[in-house]
């Protein structure tokens, strides 16, 4: 589990970084995919992938945690002690 969240976690830096290439002059051309401008449509792709690994990665990994430590702390405040 820890190797996937690692590779996800990877894969959204990549992309993100990714996303400055424009900057740099690489896939900045004024070339249209569809109506867009290369450089406007390969951020927003790398964008929307990014959007989607956020997703996972909080359902899958964050929202348990939060669900775990919100019940350790109910039973903190109850007088049950951490188990």
């Amino acid at each position: 589990m820890r190797k996937l969240h690692a590779l996800l976690i990877g894969l959204f830096f990549v992309c993100y970084a990714l996303t400055f290439l424009p900057n740099f002059g690489i896939f900045n051309n004024l070339d249209f995919v569809g109506f867009l401008p290369q450089s406007l449509a390969w951020v927003l792709l790398l964008n929307a992938i990014n959007t989607v690994i956020i997703f996972i990665v909080y359902f899958k990994f964050f929202k348990p945690f939060s669900e775990r430590a919100s019940k350790e702390f109910e039973n903190l405040e109850e007088g049950e002690g951490v188990k």
